[in-house]
């Protein structure tokens, strides 16, 4: 991390991507002030955008891959991410004397760089000046039900007692894995949801998901060996309570955990969402019976564990400590979320320009639900995000369980951006994978619910389960597999990832692209061979 941050303090922005961010500020305070800032309003919790961002509107983003079609991920990384930190640091200067003068109207300061401006408590008379000031672009209000941007109050902090032996033994494991090679392959047995969408004929060419981190923004990990093993390492953290890499987070070994507030992001419970979610990404060889079963899709992959779902803190996360792929479990139905969507969408488009393809599964909200949501509103932010990848799911049978969301989405109305109205959707999901079935990594205790099969005890209450259900698991899929297609071309860039996913899925339902399976199911084996050839 060092060197990374050396050589961006050190990098001339080129003007390509410093242009974008000269967007002239709107003419009218009302225009840049969401729906309920009036003047009377008591301190509530908002967002301030600033003018000046790499991607200010929505056609900037589409813009902006054309002009960089030819260029290399890594480098254009560390031209994004050094224009997002300079323009968030000129723009927290801009605005210091204002803060100042607003006194106890505006507190609670959180400057971000994910998207260029901060999170705050102001009352409606201090969101009107600054609405006011040239440098802001919008005021948006939080809505009701929804996360704050930057932290989530723990309900218990967790103490460094109970936390230090979980650490010592990813670590001993890390330690000990990192000595063995990785097995041959005709000796492994993947799982049935792995030989096909064919990630096994992947590995085959070499693809394996090495060199790659995947960032997993989830519940966290119970302490599964084949996870602990595949674990992302912090090259300059120590477990000794100091910010050792001086990154503003302490004993991040692996991660953090932005709902306890902590660096060790492993815990104990009877059943984890994200160990589960995690071995289908990235999940080591393990001895069951005669077997060496192999649950994950891209079995060399590293795992960078953040616990925080919607955090932008943790987005700006991964992107600093060189994460490849965000795999997501988060996603808000039944609440109007309004203006609020351009947040994220500007963060997720910030995150693909830097070269971080964003995954998760496209709900469970759909038709057959128990849960159901109206047509139009099954997928939901951050899955209804146009560059993020949403994965529909199929049972072990090929067929699309009910629960499954569909589309279509619309941005219609949504300040900065505005498209894919009722005339021209946007469709999603985007690609289709399995949502069940098959053998996941979880608890394994009394407590697991009715239902789920133990199919092997690993020891200390965990062990490999079927029987949870959910397009969860399927969003999985598609981040295991983007790994694998980074790992056969390091420098593909985020939305040719994305592209080159879709275009060598296997077309289901009606033919082409439609809103039950997006372009079909995942082919991991041409997907790694398209990310090998040239741009068509």
């Amino acid at each position: 991390m060092g060197g990374y941050r050396r050589a961006m303090r050190h990098l001339a922005i080129p003007a390509s991507i410093l242009t974008l961010g000269l967007l002239a500020p709107l003419s009218a305070q009302q225009d840049r002030l969401d729906s309920g800032l009036d003047p009377a309003a008591p301190a509530t919790p908002v967002f301030v955008r600033l003018v000046d961002q790499v991607l200010p509107a929505g056609p900037d983003f589409a813009a902006f891959c054309r002009k960089h079609a030819d260029a290399k991920r890594r480098t254009l990384r560390v031209e994004v991410v050094t224009a997002l930190r300079q323009k968030s640091a000129a723009g927290q200067r801009r605005l210091a004397k204002l803060l100042e003068s607003l006194g106890d109207g505006v507190r609670d300061v959180q400057p971000y760089w994910i998207v260029n401006g901060f999170g705050c408590m102001a009352t409606g008379k201090a969101c009107q000046a600054l609405a006011q000031h040239e440098a802001v672009a919008f005021v948006y209000r939080k809505p009701p039900r929804v996360p704050a941007l930057h932290h989530i109050p723990p309900r218990r902090k967790a103490s460094m007692e109970e936390l230090k032996p979980l650490a010592e033994r990813a670590l001993a494991e890390l330690a000990a894995a990192e000595k063995q090679p990785f097995p041959a392959l005709d000796t492994l047995t993947p799982t049935w949801n792995l030989t096909r969408i064919k990630a096994d004929a992947a590995w085959r060419t070499g693809a394996l998901g090495n060199g790659v981190t995947v960032a997993i923004m989830d519940s966290g990990l119970l302490p599964v060996a084949p996870l602990l093993q595949a674990l992302w390492r912090n090259p300059k953290e120590k477990l000794d309570g100091k910010d050792d890499d001086g990154d503003g987070f302490v004993d991040d070994l692996f991660g953090y955990d932005f709902v306890r507030d902590t660096g060790i992001s492993i815990g104990d419970a009877p059943t984890s969402h994200g160990t589960m979610c995690a071995g289908i990404i990235a999940g080591r060889p393990t001895k069951v019976g005669d077997k060496l079963m192999v649950t994950g899709i891209a079995p060399q992959a590293r795992l960078m564990v953040l616990r925080g779902m919607g955090v932008l803190r943790a987005y700006e996360y991964a992107l600093a400590h060189d994460a490849d792929v965000v795999s997501m479990s988060y996603m808000w139905v039944g609440i109007e979320l309004g203006n609020w969507r351009g947040i994220y969408r500007l963060a997720h488009e910030h995150l693909a320009i830097a070269g971080v393809v964003s995954v998760g599964g496209a709900g469970n909200f759909g038709p057959g639900s128990r849960r159901r949501a109206p047509p139009g509103k099954q997928i939901c932010l951050p899955k209804d995000i146009p560059c993020v990848i949403a994965a529909a799911g199929l049972d072990k049978r090929d067929k699309l369980p009910g629960f499954s969301s569909q589309g279509p989405c619309s941005w219609k109305g949504v300040r900065f951006y505005d498209d894919y109205g009722p005339d021209q959707p946007l469709l999603k999901p985007d690609v289709t994978a399995f949502a069940t079935g098959y053998p996941v990594w979880n608890g394994i205790g009394k407590s697991r619910p009715p239902g789920w099969r133990v199919v092997h005890d690993a020891g200390n209450r965990l062990g490999l389960v079927v029987g949870p259900q959910g397009n969860s698991f399927s969003g999985p899929h598609a981040a295991g597999v983007a790994a694998l297609m980074l790992s056969a071309n390091p420098d593909l860039l985020a939305w040719q990832v994305k592209e080159r996913m879709e275009n060598t899925c296997k077309d289901l339902g009606e033919k082409g692209r439609d809103a039950k399976y997006g372009a079909g199911l995942l082919d991991a084996a041409a997907a790694v061979q398209a990310a090998r050839g040239p741009a068509k």
